[in-house]
């Protein structure tokens, strides 16, 4: 039985789709002319990606049929996380379901999926773990993709293989790629593979609040991540770096079923700055093999631009959520300001103040080690961190890295390398390793 927000739904797709009918794309939105295999569209955030790619696929589906009569088209929209793709196709005002009134989202145990009115279909997969990518392995042959922020891809390498083994049906099977530019070495790659890479800026899309548009480019015009976001630039690894995409790339696996000692460290942020929040691991069993343990994982990446009540209550919240052992707070210049915001936010969790007696380029140092030796591993998405890795050159940034700081702080920590703090007093590497279980 169809109910009233059924109704009140469904005249809401109609109005979108009759609009959608008439839809002018700005300039940055025409699709190429020309035979293409590949179009990348790299763009700033807001500046219109996923209404361009929404209705390049809608066109396609009303299209002449690719494959049967009775399936017209198979198609694949693949993004970060299969949320994500959920939310394109289904969510958003310029999803897939809001641009025909009669497009149906289905979820069932086969996968998730935009059936498409005259049979066409869009199944809908992410790329989060290795368990996503081989769904795209089993998820059968496609006409088009639409693979969704690119760049951001988790595992983009076997993903992307494994979505080209299936591109092949029709008389012509394409990509269109929409992403905010990353400068991950195997992006770079595939963007060399693209036939058109088309650009445009956050400043393009002139249905944004222009108020807002102007507050972005007042707070991050000039920064390499202004650039990238708002621009759409590529903005790559910073000569001089520590880190590089390459170095954290092999490192990068799926979470394990279980975890060892675990600490949030956090960076109290300097005037403007953010505050570093990292939670990190040891791994007493790493299945990747290869180095000698113990092996560490980067659990999550809490950073942001918080006041001090807020960055206390959410290193708390990630203390309980990640069941850690302690909270490290660096406290150099807050004396004991970061334990006293903690305490505030909950005087039960386990913490210990760090000071830091030697400079930035020399705790980090040790911590590269530890990537080049292969025993630090990325176990979920982090992209502002890994951002922030490869763009900080030691004695010569004039920003303080409050992510890498936090990360520095947590590794140095679950390495067990000698660290002075309020609770602990010196601690060897033997006895952190025995207090571990490893």
């Amino acid at each position: 039985m169809t109910t009233q927000l059924d109704r009140v739904e469904y005249l809401h797709r109609l109005k979108l789709w009759a609009g959608a009918g008439a839809w002018e794309p700005l300039l940055h939105q025409e699709v190429p002319d020309g035979d293409w295999f590949m179009w990348l569209m790299e763009a700033g955030r807001g500046a219109g990606k996923t209404a361009t790619a929404s209705h390049y696929v809608q066109r396609h589906l009303d299209g002449p049929p690719c494959i049967s009569q009775a399936v017209p088209h198979r198609v694949a929209l693949i993004a970060p996380t299969l949320g994500d793709a959920i939310e394109s196709a289904a969510l958003t005002d310029m999803a897939l379901t809001r641009l025909n009134p009669d497009a149906k989202f289905t979820q069932q145990a086969g996968g998730s999926m935009v059936r498409w009115p005259g049979g066409s279909q869009v199944r809908l997969f992410g790329t989060h773990s290795r368990e996503d990518v081989e769904r795209l392995r089993a998820g059968g042959n496609r006409c088009l993709v639409w693979a969704e922020e690119l760049a951001t891809w988790r595992y983009l390498d076997e993903a992307w293989k494994q979505m080209m083994f299936g591109l092949r049906l029709g008389p012509s099977p394409r990509v269109i790629a929409t992403t905010t530019p990353k400068a991950r070495p195997v992006y770079k790659a595939l963007r060399e593979q693209a036939d058109i890479v088309t650009h445009a800026t956050t400043l393009d899309n002139p249905n944004l609040n222009q108020a807002q548009k102007d507050r972005l480019m007042e707070l991050y015009a000039g920064t390499s991540i202004g650039l990238q976001e708002l621009q759409g630039q590529m903005v790559d690894e910073a000569e001089g770096a520590l880190w590089t995409y390459e170095l954290i790339e092999t490192g990068r696996m799926d979470q394990p079923d279980s975890v060892g000692r675990t600490v949030v460290a956090v960076d109290p942020p300097g005037g403007v700055t953010e505050a570093g929040i990292i939670v990190a691991c040891l791994l007493p069993s790493c299945p990747c093999g290869g180095a000698r343990p113990p092996h560490f994982g980067v659990l999550y990446d809490a950073s942001g631009k918080l006041s001090p009540e807020a960055w206390g209550a959410r290193t708390v919240e990630m203390y309980y959520t990640y069941q850690a052992d302690r909270v490290l707070g660096e406290n150099n210049f807050g004396g004991d300001m970061v334990e006293a915001v903690i305490r505030q936010a909950d005087p039960d969790v386990s913490y210990a103040n760090v000071r830091a007696s030697r400079g930035k380029r020399l705790r980090a140092e040790p911590i590269k080690a530890l990537y080049e030796q292969g025993r630090v591993h990325h176990l979920t998405p982090l992209p502002e961190l890994e951002e922030e890795m490869v763009q900080w050159v030691p004695d010569q940034s004039e920003w303080s890295p409050n992510r890498v700081d936090a990360l520095v702080w947590a590794l140095t920590d679950l390495s067990g390398r000698k660290t002075r703090t309020k609770l602990q007093g010196w601690q060897t590497d033997a006895t952190l390793r025995k207090q571990a279980g490893v």
